[in-house]
């Protein structure tokens, strides 16, 4: 799990991450949010590739045809990525780090709590097909409020991250109205990695947009690596 915000903001905690990606993976699975829930709830890319300043990524084919088939609430669509930033930001990211690697982006606005669990499972199960393959989840934590409130709701949040525990995820943050913008995205690679038989969870690094800019009212971030 990476954060999305601004690069001057959430980019150094993001780049905990991706200090210790392996370089030699190859597919990279990226979901993200939806944020203002333009086009389908559940959308794949319907382009052949993804461009940066850095060059043009390649969307994997194969993966995107096999979701396509499996998850029948998924497609191809347009308008749910075009003006969405939580996906794209992390390319720059990935294309500094790995060689050639493929990606599937992934954009979620409001699925449940099933079409998470199904969803993760699909992912899942053509992830264990010979590629090497990271899954990421794309996610700012708590939103505009103190850094004070900020900390302990993040941690409320976190929490279940670190348990693998998606279930509890959503519904800590439904409890506690935390604005944890990829609940839904996080909540999906939580199901993927369970089905992988991912083991272990570890902070790298919480953080907030405070630490760069002194304000009242702050935005969470966090990374996390799951292994097996």
């Amino acid at each position: 799990m990476v954060p999305h915000a601004g690069p001057a903001y959430s980019g150094p905690c993001a780049a905990h991450f991706y200090a210790r990606l392996d370089p030699t993976i190859q597919r990279v699975i990226l979901i993200g949010v939806n944020h203002r829930t333009f086009g389908h709830r559940a959308a794949l890319s319907p382009w052949e590739t993804w461009r940066t300043p850095l060059g043009e990524v390649a969307i994997d084919e194969a993966f995107n045809a096999h979701l396509e088939t499996q998850v029948t609430f998924l497609m191809r669509e347009s308008s749910a990525h075009a003006e969405e930033h939580s996906i794209e930001v992390q390319l720059p990211f990935l294309q500094w780090t790995l060689g050639d690697f493929a990606i599937t982006p992934i954009s979620l606005s409001h699925i449940s709590l099933d079409e998470c669990a199904e969803l993760g499972a699909a992912i899942a199960a053509h992830c264990r097909i010979g590629v090497k393959t990271v899954i990421i989840a794309s996610s700012d934590l708590s939103h505009y409020v103190s850094p004070k409130k900020a900390d302990a709701l993040d941690r409320l949040a976190l929490d279940p991250v670190l348990a693998m525990n998606p279930q509890g995820l959503l519904r800590i943050t439904a409890e506690h109205d935390i604005t944890m913008c990829g609940v839904i995205p996080t909540a999906v690679m939580l199901f993927a990695a369970q089905a992988c038989g991912v083991k272990r969870a570890t902070l790298l690094n919480h953080c907030h947009s405070g630490d760069v800019t002194p304000m009242r009212k702050v935005v969470g971030y966090a990374s996390v690596a799951l292994e097996l």
